[in-house]
């Protein structure tokens, strides 16, 4: 097994975040079923395979690799696999049904020689204890893939990361303050809200770029402060 894990992570570190957490992750209120489904897939010892799709930006990358870095599989045999970066010129997925768990990143740009190589991955886990986690920016009906393997997608329990909701927008901006211990105001965080783009890698971005402009300029962070952070600032 570790002979396999070093071969491959040659090929599947690209992508990977070994800082992120289900704890920094802002669930909305739509997303708390797809919340508890991950932390079932975590503590339990029944198969799961996941499909999970989201506008760009909406975190299903940081989802991924939050289930990687969760204490509970990493004692395990898991790995990321972002499938834009595979070219198909290698069988790259040779004995990886040994896996507990694989998460397998940008299936819908997936390269055309990739697609076979995919759905052998899949039936080869079909029997064993491995669970699969795709995500992807299209559902499984919207995916331009071989038909077999569409087949075996839309098999697998899919969830969408529904976007924030304007009404939430603000808890968002907390949550994010809070869990980087910034101590902005109410005020401050209510003006943020309405300059801010609504999903959750835009928001959790922008208030850690604000937090280095306010260092590097030596500034509290006040409405005024804030405004000039976002005249030149382009997310």
């Amino acid at each position: 097994m570790e002979n396999i894990t070093t071969r491959n992570q040659l090929y599947f570190d690209f992508g990977r975040d070994y800082d992120a957490s289900l704890e920094n992750f802002f669930f909305s209120n739509k997303n708390q079923v797809l919340k508890n489904e991950l932390k079932e897939l975590i503590h339990s010892e029944q198969k799961k395979d996941i499909f999970i799709s989201g506008i760009y930006g909406s975190g299903k990358t940081f989802l991924l690799n939050s289930l990687l870095n969760h204490k509970e599989n990493t004692s395990k045999s898991n790995i990321y696999i972002d499938l834009a970066k595979l070219d198909g010129t290698k069988d790259y997925f040779t004995d990886l049904n040994q896996f507990d768990l694989i998460c397998l990143d940008n299936i819908d740009k997936i390269n055309k020689e990739m697609e076979i190589q995919t759905f052998n991955l899949i039936n080869e886990c079909k029997d064993t204890s491995t669970n699969l986690i795709f995500a992807s920016n299209l559902n499984p009906s919207q995916l331009s893939c071989l038909p077999d393997l569409i087949s075996r997608l839309k098999q697998m329990n899919y969830f969408y990361i529904n976007e924030i909701g304007d009404e939430e927008v603000l808890d968002c901006i907390k949550f994010v303050v809070n869990k980087l211990d910034l101590g902005f105001s109410d005020d401050v965080m209510e003006f943020i809200s309405k300059r801010i783009r609504r999903d959750f890698y835009s928001i959790k971005t922008t208030i850690q770029d604000l937090e280095k402009f306010l260092y590097s300029e030596k500034k509290e962070p006040t409405k005024k402060s804030v405004s000039s952070f976002f005249k030149g600032y382009k997310a």
